[in-house]
């Protein structure tokens, strides 16, 4: 995986045992024996504001429609779903075919959504420093 990847995954797992398939987000390119931070993308908008950009406040960022890879009308990044993600559980879901690379995020998209993040309350300090 790659700093910016956007990832399709067919059995995304959630804390509830639940499982679907989700757009991933990967926020960083971890040094070694450090975790991959991921983040999870909807189009379901519920409560959410469908204005552009940061809303840290809220716990997510907004992306319009046909920005970088994303089609939808609007799509959220959700920072509630702040996962840390090690190598070894990356190779057996891409050897599985779980994981699937969809595109990538422009640079300035992904540093927008990396320092909305961390004015959010969803972010610890070690987190944090990973996202260089």
């Amino acid at each position: 995986m790659r700093k910016g990847e956007i990832i399709y995954c067919s059995k995304y797992k959630f804390p509830d045992g639940g499982q679907d398939d989700k757009l991933i987000i990967n926020l960083n390119d971890p040094g070694q024996n450090e975790p991959y931070l991921l983040l999870l993308a909807t189009s379901q908008q519920g409560t959410r504001l469908n204005s552009q950009g940061c809303h840290s406040g809220k716990g997510y960022y907004t992306i319009p429609k046909n920005t970088d890879f994303f089609v939808k009308d609007f799509t959220w990044i959700l920072f509630y779903t702040l996962r840390e993600f090690n190598l070894k559980e990356e190779l057996k879901e891409s050897w599985s075919g779980n994981f699937i690379t969809k595109g990538f995020l422009k640079d300035e998209t992904l540093r927008a959504i990396i320092n909305c993040l961390k004015a959010s309350n969803y972010i610890n300090k070690l987190q944090s420093l990973l996202l260089k």
